[in-house]
């Protein structure tokens, strides 16, 4: 069988990542790969498991999941190859199907050392890559690794703080003292070893919270909530260019076929999800302000609203107008938005997201911008998760509103039976507390 050919630039990264994978920054801190060099008789490891790993199965474009054993004898043979002619820091086994350090296993002291010449950088966006930071960073010193922690409240979303590794102490050093920007935020630089310290606090200040619901939730057993949770986050407007919130800029009163202020969108899920079909991560559908949006109740009516905004009305400039349609396209970088809860007029609203994860992602994103998200020139969102209590009184009200309406569609045909709204537990229409965490 004739071997596998590699390109030039796959050949390097795979050279970089299996000597990463075996370099001094990484195996103090690989449990798995060190008890496996450790268990090994000769400190060598399979190549067939090393290639089976997530980043060199990107390299090599083999796709998702794969088991050692099905790894192709011409892809081990290509890989043994490259390594073999390019490396002077890894070993062989003499048929070629393992693979280690020609060194023994770093000492502890070795890690103290590590954490020396790294620097922890924030904010970073939710989409940042290791190699976007790797080569922003080479500009400053030479980078050995760059890592990207994940949140502490949830280990598939990072936590928005990079830890880059650089090859010697003095170019950590030049770092921290840089004043630095990446992709038009300002970044906060400290030594890995003050990071540590409010990581750990973050861990204990974690655990008490969740100890504490487990408690809750073991002594609510029997009523157990029959609503989704972690859907919903709850957002504040806020005009930068006025330097005060939404609600500060003057709003024409709602004509025939809007939304009057205080008065709720409708809530039919269903309604929802057929209004955002078509707003995936790029939302680009728009339908201008004039133009009426079609929706259908559970019960058959039809309802025709108009686009609700913040800012001026008809004849002000675009960035003084926050439209549904412009949350959706901020939020909808984050996951599916099934509906944006939002009245014109008022300064805040609810997002409410297909899944849990795009929920958590909007609010760790929002976490690191200070000010909040923006939303369009003139104005930024700032985020709440709505949890507990606040969360199920949404549903409850949610669910009554549409109970509300099926009802009145059956005894009024008018138009005050469609546009009856159901009102909240206060004047706004929301829900009493949306609970931060």
């Amino acid at each position: 069988m004739a071997t596998r050919s590699l390109d030039e630039e796959t050949q390097k990264k795979i050279i970089r990542q299996v000597e990463f994978y075996f370099s001094d920054s990484n195996i103090p801190r690989d449990g798995f790969l060190k008890k496996t060099i450790v268990e090994s008789e000769d400190g060598l490891v399979s190549l067939a498991l090393i290639c089976s790993f997530s980043r060199m199965r990107l390299h090599l474009g083999l796709g998702g999941e794969l088991k050692p054993e099905d790894v192709s004898e011409d892809t081990l043979k290509a890989v043994y190859e490259t390594l073999k002619k390019a490396s002077t820091f890894l070993k062989f086994s003499e048929d070629g199907k393992k693979v280690g350090r020609r060194t023994g296993l770093p000492k502890p002291e070795v890690v103290h050392q590590i954490d020396v010449r790294t620097v922890a950088v924030s904010p970073l966006e939710h989409d940042v890559t290791r190699d976007d930071l790797e080569t922003f960073f080479s500009q400053y010193g030479k980078v050995n690794s760059v890592r990207l922690p994940k949140h502490v409240g949830d280990k598939k979303v990072f936590c928005g703080t990079g830890l880059v590794e650089f090859s010697s102490d003095e170019d950590a050093a030049n770092v921290l003292k840089q004043s630095l920007s990446y992709a038009g935020t300002e970044l906060e630089l400290k030594p890995k070893k003050d990071y540590d310290v409010e990581r750990e606090e973050m861990e204990v200040e974690f655990e008490k919270t969740r100890s504490l619901r487990l408690r809750e939730s073991k002594d609510n057993t029997n009523s157990e909530p029959d609503y989704p949770k972690g859907l919903i986050v709850s957002f504040k407007l806020k005009n930068i260019s006025a330097g005060g919130s939404a609600e500060d800029t003057a709003i024409p009163e709602a004509t025939d076929g809007e939304v009057p202020e205080g008065q709720k969108a409708s809530e039919n899920p269903e309604e929802a999800e057929k209004e955002t079909s078509a707003m995936e991560t790029d939302n680009d559908k728009n339908t201008g302000e004039g133009k009426s949006k079609e929706k259908s109740d559970e019960d058959g009516n039809q309802e025709n609203v108009k686009k609700t905004t913040v800012g001026g009305g008809p004849g002000s400039d675009d960035e003084d107008i926050v439209t549904r349609e412009d949350m959706k396209s901020t939020f909808g970088k984050f996951g599916i938005v099934k509906y944006v809860d939002y009245t014109r007029g008022a300064e805040s609203g609810y997002i409410r997201f297909e899944d849990p994860e795009g929920a958590q992602k909007a609010r760790a994103a929002a976490v690191l911008v200070e000010g909040g998200l923006v939303v369009k020139r003139n104005y930024t969102a700032s985020l709440e998760a709505v949890t507990g209590d606040a969360e199920k009184e949404y549903w409850g009200l949610l669910r009554g509103s549409q109970d509300n309406r099926r009802q009145g569609a059956r005894g009024n045909h008018g138009r005050g039976g469609r546009n009856f709204r159901g009102r909240r537990g206060n004047d706004s229409g929301r829900p009493h507390k949306a609970q931060r965490v």
